[in-house]
Parts: structure tokens; sequence; C-alpha cells
């Protein structure tokens, strides 16, 4: 009899399949999604007590606590989190509560003096590792009150990864490398951990924190959702098997493997890759960058001719990085730079740069959610941009035209859900693997834990 596995490799046991059977609007189709996942408060708070509370995610970026002493906080569902910069580099994540009263500890990002981290309240203090260093008035508690042990900082696991700093606030949850760490493996070529942040901007979307994600989840919405992109380009242009293909990875992730964009008729791939490039670059003032648009026009001006035009372009592109000391990773084949981090990352990655996006709920409402938004490029040997600052919360029409046109169809659909006409969404297995593959992961966690 063959054993039935987990995404973790744990074998599934009568109890969690038990757990299963009772999972609310769990996906019995991979093709069929349940409205009410993305606006049931049950769903919601199963949500919050058995995927948030067990599974890795992305509490801030490494470059934001540089120094020793440096602190973020990080708040999903009623938790806070404060990632503290070791004296060693290394990084340590506590739960927000001092040990006497449960006073906050910090709030927001900042740097604990001296190397302590003093409660507001009372003045009690802890070394950055977590020690109690210091009880004010010490001899009016108790004995056992005092005990160093109990006293510590309570501390949520942590990796430093990619660049990125990873929580999990279960100590008996599921390891990093059974399910970031494909991740991790399948964006490696892209160099995520040598890029810094550009801007740090987010969001309050009124929508559901999947449905936020979902819509960086497939490239299927291009066509329609943004004509600056689509160019002109039909259906017959884009259904066809090489346009797109996906790796379906262990622990919720994924990314694209391969990816062609559509050719409208009449145009040639040096114009189409030219006017893709402009239309990226100002329609989400990200990607690609200056640097990247400077090179291209200085190509334009030189007239290449159009079946040399693009392999010009990437040998300008790295002699400029060699000379201006960039260390752009090598030109790979094995991936795009699209990718997936359960549960709610997104890697959008070209040129040395890159967008990250971040979807969470926002409070205990499930029809909210927080989306911040990474602008990040691979800097130069002599320029380091120095601690990122976060801007927001930024309204849905003040963003760039892209992102402006993806944030109005999130809206609008949370909008459609709530509708009677609406009792199933419909995915494509061919063009929405990954969001099919979000919603089953989900479903694993709901079941274990």
């Amino acid at each position: 009899m063959t054993t039935q596995l987990e995404s973790d490799g744990s074998p599934t046991t009568t109890a969690t399949a038990a757990a299963r059977t009772h999972t609310p609007h769990r996906v019995e189709e991979p093709f069929r999604v349940a409205p009410e996942r993305y606006y049931s408060p049950e769903f919601a708070a199963w949500e919050r007590e058995k995927l948030w509370r067990h599974c890795w995610q992305v509490a801030c970026r490494a470059e934001e606590i540089p120094r020793a002493g440096d602190f973020t906080e990080y708040e999903i569902t009623g938790q806070s989190i404060l990632v503290v910069r070791q004296d060693d580099g290394s990084v340590k994540a506590y739960f927000n509560a001092c040990r006497h009263r449960a006073t906050a500890l910090g709030a927001g990002t900042g740097e604990f003096l001296g190397g302590q981290i003093v409660c507001p309240y009372h003045g009690w203090r802890w070394n950055l590792d977590g020690e109690c260093t210091h009880v004010y008035a010490a001899k009016g508690f108790r004995k056992e009150c005092l005990d160093p042990d109990f006293l510590r900082l309570r501390e949520c696991r942590s990796v430093v990864s990619m660049g990125l700093v990873f929580v999990n606030l279960d100590p008996n949850g599921p390891e990093f490398a059974d399910t970031v760490g494909h991740f991790e493996n399948a964006l490696a070529p892209i160099g995520l951990d040598r890029m810094r942040v550009r801007w740090w901007r987010y969001a309050v979307l009124p929508a559901n924190w999947k449905i936020a994600q979902e819509a960086f989840m497939e490239a299927y919405h291009v066509q329609q959702a943004h004509p600056s992109l689509a160019m002109g380009a039909g259906d017959d242009d884009f259904d066809n098997e090489d346009a797109e293909g996906y790796e379906i990875l262990p622990g919720g992730n994924a990314h694209m493997v391969h990816a062609t964009l559509p050719l409208p008729p009449g145009m040639t791939q040096a114009e189409h890759f030219t006017r893709y490039n402009w239309a990226m670059h100002h329609g989400t003032g990200a990607y690609p960058t200056e640097r990247e648009m400077f090179v291209q026009t200085g190509l334009q001006e030189r007239k290449i001719p159009d079946d040399q035009f693009i392999g010009a372009f990437f040998q300008e592109l790295y002699n400029y990085a060699e000379g201006a000391g960039i260390p752009l990773p090598p030109p790979s084949t094995d991936t795009v730079g699209f990718g997936h981090a359960f549960p709610n990352i997104t890697v959008l990655s070209q040129y040395g740069n890159a967008l990250m996006y971040r979807s969470r709920p926002n409070g205990d409402d499930p029809e909210s959610c927080i989306f911040d938004v990474w602008a990040l490029q691979i800097p130069s040997a002599d320029d380091e941009p120095g601690r990122p600052t976060r801007e927001g919360p930024i309204p849905m029409g003040e963003w760039p035209q892209i992102l402006k046109e993806d944030f109005s169809n999130i809206a609008g659909q949370q909008k459609g859900l709530r509708t009677d006409g609406m009792d199933t969404l419909l995915l494509s297995e061919r063009y929405e693997p990954m969001i099919i593959n979000n919603h089953q992961e989900i479903d694993r966690y709901l079941g274990r834990f």
C-alpha cells in the first residue's frame, strides 16, 4: 500500500485526513474555487489559526535592520513580532511583549540604543539576544518570578535567505528547507540576495489577501488588463504551448520556467522588445530601471538592425554593468525570474532588478489586505542605498499605470465575489497553476494544524 505524503514529505495521518474533511470550502477540484474562501469570516479564522501561525512568512528585508540594535516590527493577524539585528550580525525575532506585563517593546522601525531592549512602561531591560539584564526594584518580586529562563524574551523561528528575513511563529512547524527552500533554489539565478531597495510603498486594498496576490501569479490577464503590454496581440497569439510554462514546487511554491510574450501582427521582435521595456518602465516605476533604458536608448540611436538588437542590448547591458561594478547574475535560461513563495510573496525579475509583492490580511477583515511593493535592484559596488523607508498607504489611483490597472481589477473581483450570480470561480490548469497550487497548499495547512 502506498502511503500518502504531505507537501513537506511527512505521512498523512488519520487525524489529518479527518480534519481535511471538515475544512470549510475546501478545493475538491483544482479548476473550481469557492468564492467564500475570499470573504467568509469562518474561513479567514481558519487561516488565522492554521495557516499564519504555522507557515514561514517574510517579516522584512534584511537591509531594514543593517546595524546591531536595529529593529523592525512585523504584524500578522494580531501577532506582533520584533526582528532584531544582533551584535554578531545575525538576526533574532521576538514576540513583542515585555515579560512583566506584556507592554510592546517596540513599534515600527527603530534602534535599541546601547544594545538594550528597554520596556517603556517599567524599565525592564534585555540584551539583544533576549537575556533579561535588569528588573526594576527586583526585591519586590518573589524569587520564582525572576527565573532567568522565564524572563528571556520569547523567540520565534527566523531564517535569513535571499536578502529576506522569514519568521515562523510555530516552534514545531514545517522546516524552512522543506517549504520556502524550494523557492530559494528556483530563483537563485536572478541574484535576489544582492538586490537592494530603490523604493518601498504599500496600499490598503479592498480585497482579500489572496485576491491581491493572485493578480500577480498569472500572465493570462495581460492581454485585456494591460493594453500597453499587449500591444494588440489577440487570442491566437497568446494561446500556444510555448507562451509560458510553470514549474510547481513542493510547499506551495512555483515559478515560471519559460515565457514568450505574444508578438502582435506586423511587429518585429526588436520593436516589441523595446516597446515592452518602455511600457514596463513607465507603467511600474520600477523595472526596467533608468540604467536599462539608458542602454536601450543608446542602441536605438545607433540604428542597430532589428535581427541583432536584442542580442546587442544584453551585450551592452553586461558591458555597462562590468564597467560600473554592478555584479549582475550571469545570463541564464533556468528561470525567467517570475516566482511565488508560499503563502504570499511574488517576485518578478529581469535585468538584475525586480518587483516584489507581499499581501497579508488587514486585521480580521477578510475583505481588506495590506499590499507591499518593493522595487529592487542590484547596486554598483560603490552604491549603498541605505536603510529603506516605507511609504504609504498610497491610494490606488496614485500608483503607476500598470499597478493602477491591477489594483482596479483586484477591487472589482472582490466586489463580484459577493453577488448571488457567483457560485464558483473557474481556473485554468494551464494558465493559472500557481493559483491552484497556492489554494491546495492552504488546504494542507488547514487540515494539518
